[in-house]
């Protein structure tokens, strides 16, 4: 006869505690060495049961603040990336009202050999926008686009308004883009060779998506950052 693993049965319990809101949505969860005293436990058991619990979304945990319950943990309500539209909020496992505060701003850069042969164009100078998503004192997504300045001209938004920057990327280009190629990947880059401080010991989860015009031309080239500790989505699938 084989037996439930221990780790299985605290991940049981806990996600029963979280479904009948002992554990509440967004609240933080007893630190680990009282949760290993109140179950009776190893660390190393209890590290597991997060881990699963964490895989299914149910949990994040925050560098240095510990673990978290995640704010919505109903997949009714999880939209995911099967919607044409910006993957930052689809891809958070924070609500909406706990991003506060958004920042954007844009550099002109001189043309180069990749983005010559990613626009199909020949010696033209480039724009890159980035949007940084903050939650409170800390950065939880970054959004570098690569756009030509012709693009800027047709969508007719200042690119000294912050405001205009994030709405064309999150929503105005959505619009008008017939379609886009997204992949999803884990970041190789160093969370310390960015402008602005992403939590430290944290895996980034890269997004990168090539938008597409009705005339097949490529709109821009958008590469979403996010931590891995916030970074939770879905997609619905169905037989062909």
């Amino acid at each position: 006869m084989h037996h439930t693993p221990k780790y299985v049965q605290i991940y049981n319990q806990m996600m029963l505690m979280i479904k009948r809101s002992q554990f509440p949505p967004g609240s933080k969860l007893p630190s680990e060495e009282k949760l290993t005293q109140d179950f009776g436990i190893s660390r190393v058991t209890l590290r597991t049961a997060l881990s699963l619990l964490k895989e299914d979304g149910m949990i994040r945990s925050v560098h240095g603040q510990g673990h978290f319950v995640s704010p919505n943990t109903s997949k009714e309500n999880h939209r995911g990336l099967s919607n044409f539209s910006c993957p930052i909020m689809e891809s958070l496992n924070l609500p909406l009202e706990q991003i506060t505060a958004k920042d954007a701003y844009y550099y002109k850069n001189p043309s180069s050999v990749f983005t010559d042969k990613l626009f199909q164009v020949q010696d033209l100078t480039y724009l890159t926008l980035n949007v940084w998503y903050k939650s409170y004192e800390q950065n939880v997504a970054n959004l570098f686009s690569i756009i030509l300045p012709e693009t800027v001209r047709q969508f007719g938004f200042d690119l000294e308004d912050n405001e205009q920057i994030i709405r064309f990327l999150e929503k105005d280009i959505y619009q008008e883009a017939l379609n886009s190629h997204l992949t999803v990947t884990v970041s190789s880059r160093d969370v310390n060779s960015f402008r602005r401080k992403f939590p430290e010991d944290q895996k980034l989860i890269l997004l990168t998506e090539d938008l597409y015009s009705n005339d097949g031309k490529l709109l821009a080239q958008n590469k979403y950052y996010i931590p891995e500790a916030f970074f939770r989505t879905s997609l619905i699938r169905y037989r062909g």
